[in-house]
């Protein structure tokens, strides 16, 4: 998975002279997960990139994502749903250990 999009709304925000907390969306896209989406059904590339909001609230992070697999079962392919599920799991877990390590 890699970032291919991020969305930075605090620093949009300050744009109209507003203020927010630590406010990020990111898009994740996988090439060899996209390319299995592409040649076993073009019409569920309307799903990738997978979206992750992440947001600071109380002094916590909190991170939201809708999981994929419901999203790609509808076009039968829910095992590669799973499979993007399972990666964002890690990469967040990853991500937040780090943080509460530190």
């Amino acid at each position: 998975m890699k970032i291919v999009s991020r969305i930075n709304a605090q620093d949009n925000l300050k744009k109209i002279g507003e203020q927010i907390g630590g406010n990020q969306i990111f898009e994740l896209f996988n090439p060899k997960l996209a390319k299995k989406v592409f040649e076993k059904n073009l019409e569920a590339g309307i799903i990738p990139p997978v979206r992750v909001y992440i947001y600071e609230e109380n002094n916590y992070a909190v991170c939201l994502y809708n999981p994929s697999e419901p999203l790609f079962a509808k076009f039968g392919l829910g095992e590669i749903g799973k499979e993007v599920d399972e990666a964002i799991a890690s990469i967040l877990e990853e991500a937040f250990k780090e943080k509460l390590e530190k």
